[in-house]
């Protein structure tokens, strides 16, 4: 019986060492932060934003018909009208969905990034670039717009505009540019 005594004794003694250690490890020795890398396409250049989209046209908003919040985002619901395709194959009419920012309230709705992501306003024209979803306008589809930009050089010159940028192949270093971000 001595013997598994000691063994018993010695057995609890190492265990509470090796706890012992283990919290002095967790609390001497401050967390690192986190690295991650956010990766995408240049949205500033438009020869980017038109090779890297599935479709790109000039539109125009008709009405806002949704506006819902999921999982801490918020998402806009817009029809459009189609007024020239320039990219990819696009319905008449379609519904475009796009994120904004949370506790938007009918012509209150904003983005972070107005310069190349503005909120659809009914009456106004945009040109948007489609990264995914249905660009054929059918009843229950829509398409997720990452680019809508105003339309400020009037149809004809967003369109040459654009199908210059779309003959331009850019660099391949723009292809997937990635920023690291540290969560300390």
């Amino acid at each position: 019986m001595i013997v598994n005594g000691k063994l018993w004794i010695g057995g609890c003694l190492t265990a509470g060492v090796v706890a012992a250690g283990a919290a002095w490890f967790t609390v001497a020795i401050p967390e690192a932060g986190t690295a991650h890398a956010v990766c995408g396409p240049d949205l500033s250049r438009d020869d980017v934003v038109a090779a890297k989209s599935k479709g790109v046209a000039v539109v125009e908003a008709v009405e806002n018909v949704r506006y819902r919040e999921d999982g801490g985002s918020a998402y806009l619901t817009t029809r459009v009208k189609v007024l020239e395709p320039l990219k990819g194959r696009f319905g008449d009419v379609l519904a475009i969905s796009q994120g904004v920012k949370n506790g938007g309230a009918p012509g209150r709705y904003a983005t972070e990034d107005p310069d190349r992501y503005a909120v659809l306003e009914p009456g106004r024209r945009y040109v948007i670039a489609v990264q995914s979803g249905s660009t054929a306008g059918g009843a229950g589809t829509e398409a997720w717009a990452w680019y809508a930009r105003p339309a400020q050089r009037g149809l004809a010159g967003e369109s040459t505009h654009w199908k210059e940028a779309l003959a331009r192949t850019p660099e391949a270093a723009v292809d997937g540019s990635c920023e690291d971000v540290y969560a300390g």
